[in-house]
C-alpha cells in the first residue's frame, strides 16, 4: 500500500497570513477602543457644564412672594440632546435681590406649588409645606427647598439662574 507524501507547506506563507490576520484584528480593535473612549469622555465633558439661563424680568415678580418660571435646561445623554423643563421659584425682596428655589419638592420630587391663601408652598402628593423661603414647616420632607443660584443683570433687569 502506497502512501502519497504531501508536500509540506511553505513557512513563509504560512507567516504572511498570520501577519495579516493580526494585523486586520488589531486595526478593528483600535477602532473600537477609539470609538469606546470618544462615547466615554465627551459627553460628561460637555454635560457638567452649567449655564446661566433666562427666568425673567423683575418687572415681572411681586415683592415676598413666590413667582413660578420655567426655564428650559440643556441635558446631554450621551450623543442624544434635549431641553429638560425646570420649573423654579423666584423670590424678590424688592429692591435687587432674588432667591430661587427648586419646585422639586425634596421628599419624592413631587412638583410643589403656591398657595397665596396660607402663604407657603405645597406638595400634593404627601401633604409637605414649605414657607416662602423654602423651609419645611410641616410634612415628611427631609429638607429645605433646594436653591438655584441667580442673579440680575443691571442694563435688563433680568433674573437668571444658573442651571
Amino acid at each position: 500500500m502506497e502512501q502519497s507524501v504531501q508536500p509540506a507547506p511553505d513557512p513563509s506563507r504560512r507567516r504572511t497570513l498570520s501577519v495579516l490576520v493580526n494585523a486586520v484584528g488589531a486595526t478593528i480593535g483600535g477602532a473600537l477602543a477609539t470609538l469606546l473612549g470618544v462615547f466615554a469622555v465627551r459627553p460628561g465633558a460637555t454635560a457638567s457644564r452649567e449655564r446661566w439661563l433666562r427666568a425673567g424680568t423683575l418687572d415681572d415678580l411681586i415683592p415676598d412672594v413666590p413667582v413660578p418660571r420655567v426655564v428650559a435646561v440643556p441635558r446631554v445623554d450621551g450623543w442624544y440632546r434635549a431641553r429638560a423643563r425646570e420649573t423654579v421659584f423666584l423670590i424678590w425682596n424688592g429692591a435687587r435681590d432674588v432667591t430661587a428655589f427648586s419646585a422639586t419638592c425634596t421628599h419624592l420630587g413631587c412638583q410643589v406649588h403656591w398657595d397665596g391663601a396660607a402663604k407657603r408652598l405645597i406638595c400634593p402628593c404627601h401633604g409637605g409645606a414649605y414657607d416662602a423661603a423654602g423651609r419645611v414647616i410641616e410634612g415628611p420632607p427631609p429638607r429645605p427647598l433646594d436653591t438655584v443660584a441667580t442673579r440680575v443683570d443691571a442694563g435688563s433687569r433680568a433674573v437668571l439662574v444658573r442651571r
